[in-house]
């Protein structure tokens, strides 16, 4: 009997459950990313978001696939449909407006609304914030330990 398609997804996705969800690359060594981060799983109890830390494998790989300079980021990437055809990068502030899209709800109706900003002048804000983090925010001296659902929300821990 041959596997269907279907099948094999399902056993693809047992094997790395973050295979089409969204994924959001942040710097794991930022106070203000991390702070970011607890704040979305708070706010998400779905747990429709999935993060890695921009230092990692899972990360390489994807900056990789889409010929991206992880030295030139300096921002948060969100990740769509991860490790499908179909990935697609957005950075910025498209990728934390649609990492809100994401977690749904209250969330999502603000992310539609700050869309009318355009993005020029959404961007300008984001890279000054970027510019400015860790001298705002400091350095993550260490990292809050996840409880087991949590950590199940990153890839590559």
């Amino acid at each position: 009997m041959f596997a269907t398609e279907s099948t094999l997804k399902a056993v693809a996705n047992e094997a790395n459950p973050a295979i089409g969800r969204s994924v959001l690359l942040y710097d794991g060594e930022c106070g203000l990313c991390q702070f970011t981060v607890s704040w979305m799983l708070r706010h998400d109890p779905g747990g429709h978001l999935m993060f890695a830390a921009q230092q990692t494998a899972v990360a390489d790989a994807i900056f990789q696939r889409h010929s991206f300079h992880k030295e030139l980021v300096n921002s948060a990437v969100l990740v769509s449909r991860y490790n499908t055809p179909e990935e697609e990068l957005a950075v910025r502030s498209n990728a934390i407006l649609g990492a809100l899209k994401v977690l749904g709800g209250g969330w999502a109706v603000f992310a539609w609304f700050a869309r009318i900003v355009p993005r020029p002048l959404r961007d300008a804000a984001y890279r000054w914030l970027a510019r400015n983090r860790i001298r705002l925010f400091g350095k993550a001296d260490s990292c809050a330990v996840p409880t087991p659902a949590e950590r199940a929300r990153f890839l590559e821990l």
